[in-house]
């Protein structure tokens, strides 16, 4: 095609690559029907390759110089950057839902991160579009990051099964804001230093994070996690405890101040 003509053969294999298999991930979620524990994150993967389509018919179409083609790339981008927000609160959920207390907790922190990162969006749109765009996937990213950090973390402190598989996923999202973030803030710095190589490793990570996805999610059915059951106070009073006293507190206390019901046992 007539597009591909000024692509760097290097380049146009690793974006062949990162098209394949976000394909190939998606068509394995919905034949395992995986897509009911993972809504949004296949919702994300397809997204992913409708801006691939779109993209690849605009600058056929309109060509790399046009303006409206710079005007609809960058709204897919944003388009894309949200809904991989979405994915990831996706995972929080899997990991926290069933704590309604500490959920509410991280619902409203993630709601917060998300209108600063709008907001500044909004006064970067001031300067260029693209400015606006790439200063939400700054904002939005460096949430992704530090919420799954926080996540894991979390977890481990109170002692919370996570899957293999949904460590992988989160692990993957993870790493790969982390490089968005180096990205979108060493560009515009390292571009006239290393010129294509900068892009290679960005098209090289996604791949990356493809793989670990396709792993994590290769089989039907997740590897089941014995979750801690959670019981009234006064229960601790009189049996041993089954499960973790401190997540069980920090929950009934959010759960009030949030006034959400708690999970009856």
């Amino acid at each position: 095609m007539l597009v591909f003509a000024g692509i760097p053969t290097f380049a146009l294999a690793l974006w062949g690559a990162a098209t394949l298999l976000t394909l190939i991930l998606l068509v394995r979620i919905i034949e395992l029907h995986r897509y009911r524990e993972y809504p949004r994150f296949s919702l994300y993967l397809a997204i992913n390759l409708l801006q691939t389509v779109l993209g690849v018919a605009l600058y056929q179409v309109y060509g790399f110089a046009s303006a409206f083609t710079y005007r609809i790339a960058w709204t897919s981008q944003a388009v894309v950057v949200v809904a991989r927000a979405l994915a990831v609160t996706e995972v929080g959920y899997l990991v926290l839902g069933k704590y309604k207390g500490v959920w509410a907790l991280a619902t409203r922190i993630l709601a917060f991160c998300g209108l600063v990162s709008f907001g500044l969006a909004l006064y970067a749109g001031r300067v260029s579009y693209q400015s606006s765009v790439t200063t939400l996937e700054i904002g939005l990213e460096a949430c992704m990051a530090t919420g799954l950090a926080g996540l894991f973390l979390f977890a481990r402190y109170y002692r919370i099964g996570i899957s293999p598989e949904l460590a992988l996923v989160g692990v993957g999202f993870g790493l790969f804001s982390c490089f968005r973030i180096l990205n979108d803030l060493l560009y515009e710095h390292l571009a006239g230093a290393f010129g294509n190589a900068w892009n290679y490793g960005g098209s090289a990570a996604f791949v990356a994070v493809m793989l670990v996805w396709i792993w994590a999610l290769r089989k039907p059915v997740a590897i089941p996690i014995h979750e801690p059951q959670l019981r009234p106070a006064t229960v601790y009073a009189r049996l041993i405890p089954q499960v973790n006293e401190r997540l069980v507190a920090l929950n009934e206390q959010l759960a009030q101040i949030w006034q959400v019901e708690s999970p009856k046992s």
